[in-house]
C-alpha cells in the first residue's frame, strides 16, 4: 500500500511539473513597412531540440518550461497577421534554426542568462523560394530573475529580425523547398568559389558576385595611392570610354591570385581554410562602433550585450570569417 501511495505521489508530481509552463507572449505590432508586401508569415521549425528552456523562476522557487502558446508557426503567423492586412503575392518564410534559453547561477544577486537565436528568412511565391536574410546571435542578460527577463525579450528578438528582413531584397537564385531548408548546403554545392582553388582576377561589388566568382566585366586596372599603396579606384577602358569604380563601392578584388576585402578605408587580405574565407584582425578594427540593429529593438531590462559584442571588444587578433549567405562578418567560436 505504501509503495502504491509513493507511485501515485510521484505521478502527481510529474504531472504537476509538466503543467508548469512559461508562455512566450508576442506583444506589440510588427508592421511591414518595407518595399515588399507579404500575404502571410509561415515558420519552418528546424530546431534539433524543440525544448526552449526549463528554467528557474520567482527567485528559484519554481521550475517552468518556456514554450510557445501553440507552435512557432501558429503564434508567429497570427502575430504577423494582426499587424499586416495589405496582402501580397509572396509569403514570408521564417526558418527557425535555434531558440534556446539557459541560466547560469553566479552566486551573486544577479544571475546570468543567454538566448541562442538562429533564423533565416525567404520570400516564397508559388513553389519558388528566394533567400532574404539570416541571423545567428547569442544575447547575454543579467538580472535577479534572469529567466523572466529573457522570456519578456523573446518577442523583441523576433520583431527585430523581422524588421531587418522587411527591408531585404530577395536574392535572384530560385530555390526549391529542399534547397531553402538547407541553404548552407545549396551555397556550398552551387557557388563557384567552393568548387575551385583558383580565384578569378577582377573587381567584385558584392558578396554574391565574389562567392559566385563573377567579377565586373572589363579589364580593370587598380589605381593605388602613391604614398600608402592602398587601392583608390579601378579603371577599365572599352570603346574609348573609361569606367571608374571607387574603392568605396567594392566588396573585394582579386589580384595575382589573392583576394582583398574592403574594410573601412582600406583593404585586408582574405585568407582561406576549410571553414571558409577570413580576415586576420582585431575585431574592434573591423566592426563598426554603431549599435547592432538588434540592440535598438527595445530589448528590455539588463541586457548586458550580445556575446558578439563581447568578442568585438576583445583586443586579440582573430579569424573573422565572411558569411557566404549574407556577406556579413562572423566571429562565432
Amino acid at each position: 500500500m505504501k509503495k502504491i501511495l509513493q507511485i501515485v505521489l510521484i505521478c502527481i508530481t510529474i504531472i504537476t511539473f509538466a503543467q508548469k509552463k512559461e508562455i512566450i507572449k508576442l506583444k506589440g505590432n510588427i508592421p511591414n513597412n518595407g518595399d515588399r508586401e507579404y500575404s502571410a508569415l509561415h515558420v519552418i521549425d528546424q530546431r534539433i531540440d524543440k525544448t526552449i528552456g526549463i528554467l528557474p523562476f520567482d527567485d528559484h522557487k519554481e521550475i517552468r518550461e518556456v514554450a510557445f502558446a501553440t507552435s512557432p508557426n501558429d503564434d508567429l503567423g497570427n502575430w504577423y497577421r494582426k499587424s499586416n492586412y495589405k496582402g501580397g503575392k509572396q509569403e514570408l518564410i521564417l526558418v527557425l534554426k535555434a531558440l534556446k534559453l539557459s541560466v547560469k547561477e553566479t552566486g551573486n544577486i544577479k544571475n546570468m542568462g543567454t538566448i541562442d537565436f538562429s533564423a533565416q528568412a525567404f520570400a516564397k511565391e508559388g513553389e519558388q523560394y528566394h533567400f532574404l536574410y539570416k541571423k545567428d546571435t547569442v544575447f547575454a542578460f543579467s538580472n535577479k530573475d534572469v529567466s523572466d527577463l529573457m522570456v519578456k525579450n523573446i518577442h523583441h528578438i523576433f520583431s527585430g529580425f523581422l524588421l531587418l528582413t522587411y527591408n531585404k531584397k530577395p536574392y535572384a537564385d530560385i530555390l526549391t523547398l529542399d534547397e531553402a531548408s538547407d541553404y548552407e548546403g545549396y551555397i556550398k554545392n552551387n557557388y563557384e568559389i567552393f568548387r575551385t582553388e583558383t580565384l578569378k582576377e577582377g573587381i567584385y561589388l558584392d558578396h554574391i558576385s565574389f562567392f559566385k566568382q563573377i567579377p565586373e566585366d572589363g579589364n580593370f586596372v587598380l589605381e593605388k595611392n602613391g604614398h600608402s599603396g592602398g587601392v583608390v579606384r579601378a579603371i577599365a577602358e572599352k570603346d574609348g570610354k573609361k569606367r571608374r569604380i571607387s574603392a568605396s563601392k567594392m566588396f573585394a578584388y582579386v589580384e595575382n591570385g589573392k583576394a582583398y576585402k574592403k574594410v573601412s578605408e582600406r583593404f585586408l587580405e582574405l585568407n582561406r581554410n576549410k571553414k571558409g574565407f577570413y580576415l586576420l584582425s582585431k575585431p574592434a578594427d573591423i566592426f563598426s562602433t554603431n549599435a547592432s540593429p538588434f540592440m535598438m529593438m527595445g530589448l528590455a531590462g539588463a541586457l548586458i550585450q550580445s556575446i558578439t559584442t563581447e568578442r568585438i571588444n576583445n583586443d586579440d587578433v582573430k579569424e573573422i570569417y565572411i558569411d557566404p549567405l549574407t556577406g556579413e562578418y562572423d566571429i562565432s567560436e
